[in-house]
This record gives C-alpha cells, sequence and structure tokens, in this order.
C-alpha cells in the first residue's frame, strides 16, 4: 500500500499533507497530554513489531504493495492519535531508508495507513462491548474493514491521478481485493493479539488512550 513517488499529482499529494499534518498537529498534542509511562515502552516494541511486519509485503496492479499494517492493534492499545504517531515513524523510516513508499507520496501514506487504517478500527472496537466476544468481534471487524477502506483510499489516490496509468475502476478494486486478503489476516493477527494480553497483560488494554476526546473511554 506504499505509494511511490511519481504516482500522485502533486494537487493530491498536497491535500492529502494538508490533512495529514492537521492530524498530526491534534495527535502530538493530546500526547503531551496523555501519554503515560508505560505506553511508551509498549509504543517502542509495537511500532518496531509492525515495522518489519510491514516490510513483508508483495506488489500488486501499477507498483503499490499489500501487506500487514498494525494500524488496528496499535489503535487498540494506544488510541488512534499514538497509532499515527507510531504509523508515522513507521512509514518515515520505510521512505528514507528503505524506498518503500515516497516522500511526496509521504502525507497520502500516512493519511491511508496512519489515519484511516487507526481511526477506523479504534472506533469498531469500541462500539462493541468489552466483554471477551464483543473484544475479539471488534477487534477482528476493525481490523478488517480499517484494512479494506485504507486499501480503498489508497486506490482512489492513484485512480484519480493523471499520473497513473489506470482508473479508479481498475485501481480501486485491485487494491480492496487484495486487502480484503489482507484484511482477514489483519484481523486473526489482531485478535490473536488482544487474546494474548487479556490473559497475560490486561492491564495494557486498559491504559488511557492517547484519542480525541470524543473518542475516549
Amino acid at each position: 500500500m506504499h505509494i511511490p513517488d511519481g504516482f500522485l499529482d502533486l494537487r493530491i499529494c498536497l491535500i492529502t499533507y494538508i490533512i495529514t499534518i492537521i492530524f498530526w498537529f491534534f495527535a502530538f498534542k493530546r500526547a503531551k497530554e496523555t501519554l503515560t509511562d508505560k505506553q511508551i515502552p509498549l509504543m517502542a516494541v509495537l511500532t518496531a513489531m509492525f515495522f518489519a511486519a510491514q516490510m513483508m509485503n508483495y506488489p500488486i496492479v501499477g507498483g503499490t504493495t499489500a501487506h500487514l499494517l498494525g494500524g488496528p492493534i496499535l489503535a487498540i492499545t494506544l488510541g488512534p492519535y499514538g497509532g499515527l504517531i507510531s504509523m508515522t515513524i513507521i512509514l518515515l523510516i520505510q521512505a528514507l531508508f528503505f524506498g518503500d513508499g515516497g516522500l511526496t507520496t509521504f502525507g497520502a501514506n500516512v493519511w491511508n495507513m496512519g489515519v484511516v487504517g487507526t481511526f477506523l478500527p479504534y472506533i469498531m472496537w469500541i462500539l462493541f462491548p468489552k466483554g471477551k466476544k464483543g473484544m475479539i468481534t471488534g477487534a477482528f471487524l476493525g481490523a478488517f474493514i480499517g484494512d479494506v477502506l485504507a486499501a480503498a483510499s489508497a486506490g482512489l489516490e492513484l485512480g484519480f491521478s493523471t499520473k497513473f496509468l489506470y482508473g479508479i475502476s481498475i485501481s480501486v478494486p485491485a487494491m480492496v481485493l487484495h486487502h480484503s486478503i489482507i484484511g482477514i489476516g489483519e484481523g486473526i493477527v489482531t485478535s490473536i493479539i488482544i487474546l494474548t494480553l487479556l490473559k497475560s497483560r490486561p492491564d495494557l488494554l486498559n491504559l488511557p488512550k492517547i484519542a480525541p476526546k470524543w473518542l475516549s473511554k
């Protein structure tokens, strides 16, 4: 899902950068207010884990890729703003040192994976009751929906760009199809991690969330 340089029109790059900068502003402001000593090592471990997971990807139509995102579990444990910060770090390192995703398209990639890919899973998570069954259902559906809609967002950005070889009739279905399969895997991985935390460290699921106040629980 990492969009390289040269695939998006300048106007789309600018729009996605502006929207993403707004989210960054509120994310870092909220993190300063709510980040705890327990969350810092958890954020570091999860960021490193999903940095590695994202490096295992395979190419799909038009030069972009499919892979696990990690946004859902980051959002559930840290809050969507926390997930956005972690995803920003992951994507920046990948773009600068591994050529995975571009710098002109960095705003778009963070929007897709760091905003859409964290906020939607978190919203699904908090909609379900917090019994074991509700947690697993919310985690799985949130991960699946988050992956698919993040992929659809990337497909729209690509399809509406005149630089891209394909229109939205090809780019969106291709991205959604591949990431529907990835989304199932993401849902399973997210559910397993939640189950593990429930058994061994349930306190980590009850840490203050780095989230907008209207999404705080």
